[in-house]
Order: structure tokens, then sequence, then C-alpha cells
């Protein structure tokens, strides 16, 4: 799956994350101060990039746990923020998870709660998330405990 959209006439593609973006993903996570541990092992399976030429302005990840999914690490460097680009990588990891028929989607934020209200995601208590949620790595040890956990139904 790959999507072409313009941004400010600007080619930008949302595509599957591929071996040769595993450094530019790594590096945009960190740059953006969200944990990398564990995205090497499903970076090819988990991730969606959005390209502008040869460099990446975001990434998004939807990491399956059984018949629902944690969205882990929607970042956009900042040179690329506000012009849709978090909406296109969100938009494809949503796809992904109607297209292998997912229930419910998942996150946890300490700081994207009112954006991702806005796009359907709703406030859940912790401990309703399934078990194979919470014994993720991101559940147990990547987020604090203060984190709002969110949930998309698809």
């Amino acid at each position: 799956m790959m999507k072409v959209m313009t941004l400010a006439e600007e080619a930008v593609t949302v595509a599957p994350a591929v071996e040769d973006d595993g450094a530019s993903v790594l590096g945009l996570l960190r740059a953006c101060a969200l944990p990398v541990d564990g995205v090497e092992e499903g970076l090819l399976r988990d991730f969606f990039v959005a390209h502008v030429d040869h460099d990446i302005a975001g990434v998004c990840g939807l990491e399956v746990h059984g018949p629902d999914a944690l969205l882990r690490s929607l970042a956009v460097d900042p040179r690329w923020r506000g012009r849709g680009v978090a909406e296109a990588l969100l938009a494809a990891a949503l796809a992904r998870g109607r297209r292998e028929r997912l229930q419910d989607v998942y996150l946890l934020t300490t700081t994207a709660h009112d954006y991702f209200a806005r796009r359907g995601f709703a406030d859940c208590a912790r401990g309703e998330a399934p078990a194979a949620i919470r014994d993720s790595w991101e559940f147990r040890t990547g987020c604090p405990t203060s984190s709002s956990l969110m949930r998309r139904r698809l």
C-alpha cells in the first residue's frame, strides 16, 4: 500500500517501512523523545513511513496483538508538522487495522490526548486493555503509568 499526496507542493509518500528506512525511523523517534525499544524487531511489519523525496517526514507504528493493536510512535519531523503528515500516517495505520479485521486500536499518550480524541479515540481505564496489550513492552515499561490509555473501535 502506498499513498501519495501533495503538501505545500511537495510529494509525500506514505508506505510500509522498508529495511533502508531503519536508521532514519530510529533517528526521528529519538529526536521526538519517543522510545525505540522493540522497534528494530517490528520495523518492517509494524511501521508506516512518510517520505518527502529521500527524507522521512514522519512515522507511525501499529503493533498487532491478537484481535487488537497498539498504535505506537506517531511522530512527525518538526519541519512537516501541521501539514497533514500525521493524519496520513494515522489513516494508513487504521486502514491496515481494518484490512486485518482488528477489533480495537489502543494507544498510550502523555502529550497528544486531545489530538487523538478529535480523531475518534476515547479514554479507557488501563485495566480495560486486553491482556495482550497490557503485556506489550510499551504498556509495561515504555510509557509511564500516568499515560492516558485511549481506544478506537474499528
